[in-house]
């Protein structure tokens, strides 16, 4: 009975391993064997216990067999994951009253006591908003309810209802109203004023922002935020999502202006508003909010205050007035150039932007907050503000750059560097330019010298001198491409005398042409040599207030001054020291109103200034800028208060020089460099 009972519980052991049909049912056949074996020898008096037993294993031993005789031909029932339980439940339909409820569309089952769900409208990064209908009154709302993932999370949902907190304290015809905000079981929800409208991020993707609407928007938005401050308030969170403008708020006025009913925009989203004293919100400190939109401050992780909300601020209008962000990348490279990088002024990417906008923008966009101005200065200048331009012709002193860029590709700068005019953009007819004019000279009535080079295949006679006036008008052009008299193979510079002629010089030719001031030929002078009249390699020209033609003589490392008639009249150069043989490598020129002349010396790094009367004067240093290619040329030009000015050409620095010789400033022009006039107008 006992090797019965072994028998048993092997095949039982066997059974449980899922061992072939056959083998099981032969330990099953020895088994039963030898349970009558132990009966036909021991009688049924002794053998009644053991079977007893045996029939009771037996009993549990045939239904598992069945099951697993079944599970080798029938695969096994699932069972339905919590997921898909969940999903199952989402595809309820639309009731009303206490019963959750699916949002079309895939949404959360939701149930909110007193409100009927309409449809789900948006989700952010923390919570959805689902517009709704108050039962009690029939207004519709917006309900602002935590995504599922942040339920548990005790300080997240502390937050959410300090927001709310926050926001019903607030009365202002632009921003957005809080009802109520409370739970029901683990579901927490706010009811905010419903808007029916469109983001101004929409506006901005869209294309479809004006200036006039612009300022409009801001302006109140501007009056929005001072009214959060007045509160003891940060927002915390300034961005164009999270700035509405309702539907049908826009209209046009007969002229074309922009019409911005008062009540239009509404400023919303106070999710991690906070007091003054609950700044410090999260594990991370003061990095909450979106990057593109956050201060330097709060980049840091510092302390912040309202004139955080005016950094933002400025950014969203910079966005506005642009159409693109200030600062571009990922996270952690918006976040170091929010702390170390002052974007291009808004002018400089879209010329459309007046002055005075300009500057509003760069003050809100400081990095210390001292320097921004109050909402209150804000919300006064956009008020009262004229957005008609005044001519650069207004400016005295000014800067003329010619820059390697797709628009304004000749910009007039006055002297702090801030763009005061834009001529034309990289393109096909007037007034676009087809290249960069790699020269630029003014007139003293004012209008503008270019030379570009430019050869056009099957149209030999076309000029590349083009005289405009001070706002970009084409008036004439001469100097078609060619080696006879009077044409140019590539004129490298331009300058005009005092009497409106103009000279040209051929870096190709090695010649200087003198043009009337209908651009006909009066003479041509110089040629290929070693010096005294003839150049190797010339580079750069500029005239005397005699006359007298100055020539960067590149390839003899020299300045030549000639009569303008072209007589060789005299020579500077530099020989090297330490006893080593050969001149200095010259690398710009200029001469100012009194005779002075300022040679670049590339091999020392420095600019000379020369007397009227050949006489060394003022030694000014070049410490090189970043970015700065030592093997380009150095403009030179010098303003009717004897500053000087050098830019590299390819760069995008001018340094300003007092007279001195100190660095008084560096002006950045957003732009590499292709040619700088420092056009020199005493009143």
């Amino acid at each position: 009975m006992t090797l019965a009972l072994v028998a048993l519980a092997l095949a039982a052991t066997l059974l449980l391993a899922r061992v072939p049909q056959w083998l099981l049912l032969a330990m099953l056949g020895l088994s039963v064997f030898l349970a009558g074996a132990s009966l036909y020898l021991g009688g049924l008096d002794r053998a009644i216990g053991p079977l007893i037993a045996y029939a009771l294993g037996l009993g549990l031993l045939v239904p598992a067999g069945a099951v697993a005789y079944r599970n080798s031909r029938v695969a096994p029932a699932k069972r339905t994951p919590v997921r898909q339980q969940l999903e199952a439940r989402k595809r309820r339909t639309l009731s009303k009253g206490g019963d959750p409820v699916v949002i079309p569309g895939g949404g959360d089952a939701l149930a909110i006591p007193g409100y009927e769900i309409l449809e789900k409208v948006g989700s952010g990064g923390m919570a959805s908003v689902y517009r709704a209908k108050r039962e009690q009154d029939g207004q519709l709302v917006a309900l602002k309810v935590p995504m599922e993932q942040y339920v548990a999370d005790a300080k997240f949902i502390r937050r959410f209802h300090r927001e709310a907190e926050v926001a019903q304290r607030l009365d202002h015809v632009n921003i957005v109203r809080t009802f109520e905000h409370g739970s029901m079981g683990p579901q927490h929800y706010m009811a905010m004023e419903f808007v029916d409208g469109r983001s101004l991020e929409g506006y901005i993707e869209g294309g479809d922002l004006t200036i006039d609407l612009s300022v409009a928007v801001m302006q109140r938005v501007a009056a929005a935020l001072q009214h959060i401050h007045s509160a003891g308030i940060i927002h915390r969170d300034i961005k164009p999502a999270n700035i509405m403008i309702l539907k049908g708020g826009v209209s046009r006025a007969p002229g074309g202006s922009a019409l911005l009913r008062d009540e239009a925009v509404k400023l919303m989203d106070f999710g991690i508003a906070g007091g003054k004293v609950l700044s410090r919100l999260t594990m991370t400190g003061a990095r909450v909010g979106t990057p593109v939109y956050m201060s330097p401050e709060q980049a840091r992780g510092l302390r912040i205050d309202h004139r955080s909300d005016i950094y933002s601020l400025g950014l969203v209008f910079y966005e506005m007035l642009t159409g693109q962000t200030a600062f571009k990348g990922g996270y952690e490279a918006i976040v170091h150039q929010q702390i170390f990088q002052t974007p291009a002024p808004p002018r400089q990417l879209n010329l459309r932007v007046p002055k005075v906008l300009d500057q509003l923008v760069m003050r809100m966009v400081s990095k210390d907050p001292d320097e921004r101005p109050s909402l209150g200065e804000v919300v006064d200048l956009l008020s009262g503000i004229d957005l008609s331009e005044g001519s650069a012709d207004d400016l005295g002193d000014r800067l003329v750059l010619t820059v390697n860029a797709r628009q304004g590709v000749v910009r007039v700068l006055d002297l702090e560097g801030n763009l005061h005019v834009s001529l034309g953009d990289l393109g096909v007819g007037e007034p676009a330019f087809s290249t960069a004019p790699v020269s630029v000279a003014a007139s003293p009535d004012g209008h503008l010298y270019m030379a570009s080079f430019e050869y056009r295949v099957g149209q030999e006679r076309h000029h590349m001198i083009a005289k405009r006036s001070s706002d970009g008008e084409l008036i004439a052009t001469f100097g078609a491409y060619g080696m006879h008299a009077g044409e140019l193979l590539y004129p490298a510079s331009v300058a005009v005398a005092r009497d409106g002629t103009i000279f040209v010089l051929d870096s190709e030719s090695h010649m200087v042409t003198h043009y009337d001031v209908e651009g006909g030929l009066l003479r041509r002078f110089g040629g290929r040599g070693h010096g005294q009249g003839t150049f190797n390699d010339p580079r750069q020209l500029t005239l005397g207030p005699d006359g007298s033609v100055y020539v960067l003589d590149y390839g003899n490392r020299q300045v030549q001054r000639l009569g303008a008639d072209g007589t060789y009249e005299t020579r500077w150069a530099f020989k090297l020291g330490g006893g080593q043989v050969g001149m200095r490598l010259l690398d710009g020129l200029a001469v100012d109103a009194h005779g002075a002349l300022y040679i670049s010396d590339g091999t020392s790094a420095k600019i000379r200034s020369i007397t009227p009367e050949g006489k060394l004067g003022t030694t000014y240093v070049l410490e090189k800028l970043q970015g700065e290619a030592s093997d380009q040329l150095m403009d030179l030009g010098v303003d009717s208060q004897g500053v000087l000015y050098a830019s590299r050409r390819g760069g995008h620095l001018i340094r300003k020089f007092a007279p001195d010789g100190s660095l008084i400033d560096t002006v950045e022009t957003y732009a590499p460099v292709v040619h700088m006039l420092v056009d020199a107008r005493p009143n």
